[in-house]
């Protein structure tokens, strides 16, 4: 000891990165008058050539497990160290015992502690070794002389001291945890009150969408009236005129029906309609309306179905209006080629529609955002595709609230494939209803 400082080997601890590490050993080497002092020596690794020990005695050993090889570390500081303290700070407490066997003589969790409960730690373990423990030797030869009393220690420390201390860290780690219980309740308040912002906002969008729809379906009305009539005087010019009011107002009301349909789901106020129904009939009925829309494209529809038995128990229109979207979305992003519908069964209880398509397609880094609300991959005011992004997150929330999963795989300039998985009941119970064979032979389109 020099100049009753007590030489303590600090290795690995990175205090230009870690703050952390930079303020608990900080606090380590300027402790409260008549505590432990130390004097802090630096190496980044070891064994190295950087440090010398210089000093008459050596009165403990710092290790940073998360920053060096700790187990290969260890062996070469107790193999130069035989008698001197260790103690090893890490983050993994999965590691602690294999630091133990490899000659540590403690292991501290950094993360249960503050830079100061941390120094405070510190102080306590090392005052804890006392001639009767360790007597700091180096490579055989002694760094304190055979007389010296290697007591490290504040003299006159006793065991009410010590106890003492390890009372005050026993406060600081209380005072962490009502501090750790006070941020847990703010998170809480904050999450709620996210939720009920959420849920406000669903309620506006709502309401105005609802305001908006009345007057819109007055212009749908009177605009495709006007239309219809037999003998109307209306000029060329004014009947496309009419034919372009009513063919724009029928796009925006989908837009708001759409926000509407999201705003209830978001807000939790759409609910199951579970009924029976055969989901293949469904779906090729609804794929068959789009039919006519495939052709006009040039495109070919394939549907195909291998399912024993079509009952299921489900939300009809739930079903329908997930099948009708995703047809919708590969309609739009395709040009060429075609657009497949399959049907099968996963197991007997769980049923799978697939839709795929050779359109654009979809980069990787795209699909983990594809089912967010109003998203796009195209969100440039000159895009080349029309909508709101408003189509598969409508799909994704439905899928969900009628207990089912939905994937996507995609390729840029190979197309896209929507698989819809659902439990063949969305009811606890599912009723004894006869096994109906079905035998459905794979459609194409001329």
């Amino acid at each position: 000891m020099i100049d009753g400082k007590i030489p303590i080997l600090v290795i690995g601890f990175d205090v230009d990165t870690d703050p952390g590490a930079k303020d608990a050993l900080r606090a380590f080497a300027t402790p409260n008058p008549g505590d432990l002092t130390p004097k802090l020596r630096f190496t980044q690794e070891y064994p190295t050539t950087d440090w010398l020990p210089r000093e008459p005695m050596l009165g403990g050993i710092l290790v940073d497990g998360d920053r060096v090889n700790p187990q290969g570390t260890l062996t070469a500081l107790r193999e130069e160290f035989p008698q001197t303290p260790i103690v090893v700070v890490s983050a993994k407490a999965d590691l602690q015992p294999t630091m133990m066997m490899a000659g540590a003589d403690d292991c501290v969790d950094r993360q249960h502690f503050s830079p100061e409960g941390l120094a405070m730690m510190w102080r306590v373990l090392f005052r804890g070794y006392r001639r009767g423990d360790r007597s700091s030797r180096s490579s055989g030869s002694p760094f304190v002389s055979q007389g010296e009393e290697h007591d490290i220690s504040h003299p006159g420390g006793d065991c009410q001291e010590l106890e003492a201390r390890i009372s005050e860290q026993s406060r600081l780690i209380a005072a962490q945890h009502q501090e750790l219980k006070r941020q847990r309740e703010q998170i809480l308040r904050q999450h709620l009150a996210i939720l009920e912002a959420s849920r406000m906002k669903s309620a506006f969008l709502s309401t105005i969408s609802h305001e908006l729809r009345t007057p819109l379906n007055v212009i749908i009305g009177f605009s495709q009236l006007l239309l219809r009539k037999k003998n109307s005087t209306l000029t060329p010019v004014q009947t496309q005129t009419l034919q372009c009011i009513f063919d724009n107002g029928k796009q925006l009301l989908s837009v708001i029906n759409d926000i509407i349909e999201r705003s209830k789901l978001e807000a939790g106020a759409s609910e199951l309609r579970p009924k029976g129904f055969n989901l293949v009939q469904l779906v090729t009925s609804i794929a068959g309306n789009a039919r006519w829309l495939c052709e006009q494209k040039g495109l070919e529809l394939k549907i195909e179905a291998q399912v024993e038995n079509p009952r299921v128990i489900q939300d009809h229109q739930g079903v329908r209006r997930v099948v009708s979207n995703l047809l919708a979305n590969a309609l739009k992003f395709t040009e060429e080629g075609r657009i497949s519908v399959r049907i099968w069964e996963v197991t007997p209880e769980r049923l799978a529609i697939a839709i795929s398509d050779t359109g654009i397609g979809m980069a990787p880094e795209h699909l983990k955002r594809i089912f967010a609300a109003f998203e796009q991959l195209d969100n440039s005011l000159a895009r080349n595709y029309s909508g709101v992004g408003l189509g598969l997150a409508i799909v994704d929330s439905l899928v969900k609230m009628m207990k089912g999963s939905i994937s996507v795989e995609s390729s840029q300039g190979d197309g896209s494939t929507f698989r819809v998985e659902l439990p063949r009941s969305v009811v606890d119970t599912y009723p004894n209803e006869p096994r109906e064979p079905y035998h459905f032979l794979k459609k194409q389109a001329s």
